[in-house]
């Protein structure tokens, strides 16, 4: 899992480039493109022949300055980009994209969905829902959900049969979650959302695992004869800006470990990239470090399935709104 030993044996074995895998021709999606592992993400999948390449950014001037960035890096056309627009932190801005991605782009074979925060503090988003629950779970799985009817028009259309690619940029920090967490008079996603229960670090891992529940149902919609590949990935701990929003000290605590322990962005983008090359066999699974890890404790208990199904079924019912009659 995450003890010192393996992380120390994961930075310094860090997962193969996969150059092998070409993207040439395929209309590739990475939302949290500026910066970070969606950044160095995007210049691997245009460097390997991704056309046109869908930036989901914050803003435009950061999409023309993530754009810039990857020209210089990958030294791919400057014809190939689609810039739109997302902000994980609202519902409305998510189902805009998904409009304007169907209308801008007419194939999708790939999707790679990131973008996550850390908070230190509780708080709210405009959905009134916490916003690390938002951004990194419920927010990412209406997307997904959004665009599964796209990724399945482009796979039917495939002369080669190919399926088409959804990924969910995960963490292991969803095999963190103890039984003893799980509370049994509040469903994940109350638990998730009570101010009272705050904590920053178990905030995290138990947000992850509502998005390994949602990546699951999205998985469990997507069958064979939807030629969809589904699937969640860990890049591992890597050196990227997502602990900008802690407190100085902390910030200053965890540096260290970063800085012994961490990858790279671009070593953890390669998880990234090769999970949209996987076949079948990584449909509904977790990959990461080029392997499927074992599941957790928790994961594996009598419950297990039962707090699934309660955790996708609410999942729908807070996106079901946001959804239209032919997804839901």
């Amino acid at each position: 899992m995450s003890d010192p030993k393996s992380m120390w044996h994961a930075a310094r074995n860090p997962p193969a480039d996969p150059t092998s895998l070409s993207f040439k021709g395929k209309a590739v999606l990475v939302t949290g493109a500026n910066s970070g592992l969606g950044l160095a993400a995007a210049i691997k999948y245009a460097a390997q022949g991704a056309s046109p390449l869908i930036l989901g950014v914050r803003s435009q001037e950061k999409g023309e300055q993530a754009k810039q960035a990857i020209i210089n890096a990958s030294k791919c056309p400057a014809d190939i980009f689609t810039i739109l627009i997302i902000d994980l932190s609202s519902f409305e801005s998510v189902r805009d994209f998904g409009k304007n991605l169907n209308e801008k782009v007419p194939r999708l074979h790939v999707a790679q969905l990131g973008g996550g925060v850390m908070k230190v503090d509780y708080e709210l988003t405009g959905d009134q829902w916490e916003s690390t629950l938002q951004i990194n779970a419920l927010s990412p799985a209406l997307l997904g959900l959004l665009l599964l009817p796209k990724l399945q028009a482009t796979a039917s259309e495939s002369p080669h049969g190919e399926p088409s690619h959804l990924s969910f940029v995960n963490s292991i920090a969803h095999l963190e979650v103890k039984p003893t967490d799980i509370s049994p008079d509040q469903s994940l996603i109350e638990r998730c959302n009570d101010s009272t229960k705050w904590d920053f670090q178990k905030q995290y891992f138990l947000v992850k695992l509502v998005a390994w529940f949602a990546m699951r149902a999205i998985a469990d919609r997507s069958t064979r004869e939807g030629r969809v590949i589904v699937n969640a990935n860990c890049p591992g701990l890597c050196k990227t800006n997502m602990l900008h929003e802690l407190p100085f000290a902390a910030r200053t605590a965890m540096a260290a470990t970063y800085f012994i322990m961490g990858r790279t962005s671009e070593q953890g983008a390669r998880t990234m990239v090769s999970a949209t090359g996987l076949g079948w066999e990584s449909h509904g699974r977790f990959w990461t470090n080029d392997s499927y890890p074992p599941s957790s404790e928790l994961l594996e208990s009598e419950g297990a399935d039962a707090l699934y199904h309660k955790t996708s079924d609410e999942i729908l019912g807070i996106l079901r709104k946001h959804l239209g009659p032919d997804i839901v």
